[in-house]
Formats: C-alpha cells, sequence, structure tokens
C-alpha cells in the first residue's frame, strides 16, 4: 500500500497547471471622467464632462456637490451613460461648492474628478421674463425691457423654465412634458406616462412640478430632465389642489428651494398647507371678530418662508384682497393699502402689489362692458413688502388697471414688475422698473402666465 505524499512545491504545480478551479479576475473598473468643467450664476451650477478612455463599458454616471444643503437627493445624482453634463441649484454666492463626477460600469465606480465652483451675486440683465400668450405661444424678453422678445414655441398650453433658460411644456395630449432647451437643440420629450394639466411649476434647482386633473402634484427631477431618454414623472397627493386644467392654477405655488404651498376651504375657514421633503405643515385659519378670513383665490411663497393669500367675501361686487400670513403664525395680517383692482408678484426678496387710485363696489362693474362704474384706475404706486413685513411705495405713471380678480404677475431679483393687464386703455403686458417710475409696454396682446428665471 502506497501513500502519497505531496510536497508544497507539487500542490503550487498543480495549482498552476488547472488542477485547482481559477476564480475570474472582476471586471477592470472604468477611468475617470475627463475634461470636468464648472460654470453658472448666482444661483446655478453647470458641470460639464467627456467620458472616460479605457475598455471598460460605462454604464452612468454620478455627479455629487459638497456642502449639499437644500440639495436633493443629498446632493447627489444619478445619470445615464449617455450624460454628459449637470445642473445643481439652490447654490449660495460666495460658498465654494466641490463637485465630484465619477463614471460607472456596473457596481464599480471610476475615482473622482473634481471641480470647484464658487457663485457669484446675480446681474437683472442676466434674467429673461417668459410670457405665455392666448395663442399658446412661449415668449422670452429680457427683463431690461430693452429687446424683442423672442419665440420659444408656439405649442405652450402651459409651460416653465429652469435657471438655466430650458422651456418645458405640456404635450398636445398631455401625457408627455418636451423640453426646448436653451441652447437652440431640438427639442425632446424628458418625461412620459402622465395624465397632466397644463399648469407645470419648477424651482431654483431645476425640479419639474406637475398637476394631474384631479388635484395631485407629481415631479421630476432635475437630473432626468438632463438624459436623452424619457422617464416617468413621480407623483404624491397633497391636500387642498382645485380649480379646472388651466396654464396657471393659483390655489398651489413652489418656491425656489421647492416648498409647495396649498390652500382651499371658503369663506370663513381655509386651510393652508406646505410640503418640502418630508416635512409637512398644516394650518387652519378661522374668522373671528379680530381677524376676517375670505374665500381663497390664490397663494404665493414670499421670502423668508411667509405666505401671501388672496382672498374674496361673498357677494357679486366683492374685492380680491391680499394677506400676508407670516411663516409659523396662525393669524394672517392685512397688507393693502386700499381696496382696488390690483397685480402681485414676488421674487427671493419681496412681494409686490400695484394698486389703482380709486374702487368700484357697484355689482354690475363685474361685467366687461363696466356699465355704472367710472373710477379712476389709474395706477399711482407699487407696494414692497420685504421678510417679516416691513412696508415701501414708490410712485407708478402710464399704466391703468383692468377688472377686478386675483392677477398675478412676476418680478425679477432687481425688483422689476411684469403684469398682465386684462382691458381698459392700457391692455397688455406691462413692466414697472423696480423703486417706480414710468411703466413700459412689452406686449399689446393677452398673456395667461408670466415667469422670470
Amino acid at each position: 500500500m502506497y501513500r502519497v505524499v505531496l510536497t508544497a512545491a507539487a500542490v503550487a504545480g498543480l495549482v498552476l497547471g488547472g488542477a485547482v478551479p481559477a476564480h475570474a479576475a472582476p471586471p477592470p473598473a472604468p477611468g475617470a471622467p475627463i475634461a470636468v468643467q464648472a460654470s453658472g450664476s448666482a444661483a446655478t451650477a453647470d458641470i460639464t464632462w467627456r467620458a472616460p478612455t479605457g475598455k471598460a463599458k460605462v454604464t452612468g454616471y454620478t455627479v455629487t456637490i459638497s456642502p449639499a444643503e437644500r440639495q436633493p437627493h443629498h446632493g447627489v445624482d444619478h445619470l445615464p451613460a449617455s450624460a454628459r453634463k449637470d445642473d445643481f441649484g439652490a447654490l449660495t454666492p460666495g460658498t465654494t461648492y466641490t463637485f465630484a463626477v465619477r463614471a460607472v460600469a456596473g457596481r464599480t465606480s471610476s475615482a473622482a474628478a473634481t471641480v470647484q465652483y464658487t457663485p457669484t451675486r446675480p446681474t437683472a440683465q442676466r434674467q429673461s421674463l417668459f410670457a405665455l400668450t392666448a395663442t399658446g405661444a412661449v415668449l422670452r424678453y429680457p427683463t431690461t425691457g430693452v429687446g424683442d422678445a423672442t419665440t420659444v414655441t408656439t405649442a405652450g398650453a402651459g409651460f416653465t423654465a429652469n435657471r438655466r433658460g430650458d422651456v418645458f411644456v405640456p404635450s398636445a395630449d398631455l401625457t408627455s412634458i418636451v423640453a426646448y432647451p436653451a441652447d437652440g437643440s431640438p427639442a425632446r420629450t424628458v418625461a412620459t406616462g402622465l395624465q397632466l394639466t397644463a399648469d407645470l411649476r419648477s424651482d431654483d434647482a431645476g425640479n419639474l412640478y406637475w398637476r394631474t386633473p384631479g388635484g395631485s402634484i407629481g415631479t421630476v427631477p432635475a437630473a432626468q430632465t438632463l438624459g436623452t431618454a424619457p422617464g416617468t414623472g413621480t407623483s404624491t397627493t397633497p391636500t387642498g389642489i382645485s380649480g379646472p386644467g388651466t396654464a396657471a392654477n393659483p390655489m398651489w405655488a413652489v418656491g425656489g428651494d421647492g416648498t409647495l404651498a396649498f390652500v382651499s376651504g371658503t369663506l370663513g375657514r381655509i386651510d393652508v398647507g406646505t410640503t418640502k421633503g418630508s416635512e409637512v405643515t398644516s394650518r387652519t385659519l378661522v374668522e373671528s371678530s379680530t381677524s376676517y378670513v375670505g374665500n381663497p383665490s390664490a397663494i404665493l411663497i414670499g421670502p423668508g418662508g411667509d405666505l401671501y393669500l388672496n382672498e374674496r367675501p361673498s357677494g357679486g361686487a366683492g374685492a380680491w384682497q391680499w394677506f400676508l400670513l407670516k411663516a409659523g403664525a396662525t393669524k394672517q395680517v392685512t397688507i393693502e393699502p386700499r381696496i382696488a383692482f390690483q397685480y402681485a408678484a414676488v421674487n427671493s426678496s419681496a412681494f409686490f402689489l400695484l394698486q389703482s387710485k380709486e374702487w368700484c363696489t357697484a355689482p354690475a362693474e363685474s361685467s366687461v362692458s363696466q356699465v355704472g362704474c367710472h373710477v379712476d384706475r389709474s395706477i399711482p404706486d407699487v407696494l414692497k413688502i420685504t421678510a417679516g413685513g416691513a412696508a415701501t411705495t414708490a410712485p407708478v405713471t402710464g399704466v391703468t388697471a383692468g377688472s377686478r380678480g386675483p392677477w398675478i404677475g412676476a418680478a425679477d431679483t432687481a425688483g422689476d414688475v411684469f403684469f398682465n393687464v386684462d382691458t381698459g386703455p392700457t391692455p397688455g403686458l406691462w413692466r414697472v422698473p423696480a423703486g417706480g417710475g414710468a411703466a413700459q409696454q412689452l406686449n399689446s396682446g393677452q398673456i395667461s402666465r408670466l415667469l422670470v428665471i
């Protein structure tokens, strides 16, 4: 009987010879993206790169921002393999941000290619005014009021835009969202399989928000709008949404930081809710001997989390009036100097209100003919209310108010206010410069929605 004794050298020979099964080597990690660059404005950064070299098949990219405060998804974007750019909003001027771009190949990632960017404060000249006409055209104006409008698309039942100037509109069948890039490249679909109204919104980070016919709110993340393949939006169901599928439903609003605000209710009792990520707040306002509460008509998100509510009493001759609901408060306060025909707007630092000199209480005035009511509708001033409620006024000349209603305009960072007058001697789109002065007419046609980016 023989005993087989294997020396260490013999065992090594068997392994090398293939007697022991060998494990396949893991796939190589991709190389890092190359030529990573950053550019942007006061509140946004655009990150671009080129694909890495090497044989590893790239299946996607991850882009991270640090610091990541105010960023969705904790500052991490996951993009498809076709992506070559990403953008980030809600940046703080003067803060240095580091962006890291990694290529992904299956379960492995490359080393990070990094770039830094420090946003500076904006200038009004970099902003644009977007307007939706009664015929469905989306127009782009410089907010300075100097220069003609350019037509972005003639197929805009509704629209929104991001800080880069890309415009998004619902498709004709209200099942998709179509992007018109600011660089003039061909339009493309960024979300499909939806049930839309024409009411689209966006925040500073570029996330899109859409409303269903039933009143729920859906979102399309900013990262999704950068790829070439369409995806589907996600839907949540906050309460407080009502009204038809118009170009802009005033019963909800989106703040620059992604806060959603809603108002609903009836005369004497209204509910106000806000949603930001997983944080949900709700307040009920009830009329008392010291606090008026009307039928809710509109809501705007002001600076510092303040909310501005438009309400009206019962009856055909009722006025549409604006109230301030400060952040955390449970009672609203009156802010209007007088009852008037008026136009409101907000920017990141203030609420603005333009009011007519006189007001008509005759019920017959509610008709377009304005029979039985002949008052001075000229707009003599603009009211500005900053965070916390500090108010100032400045004189205005050259424009006359139209009919009553919760008319909502737009304002740029400099404080220029834009609004549409529906009827009367000066119909059309108007601009009132920051600090007041002579109003400037930009368009004599009718505008159904305004947005400054």
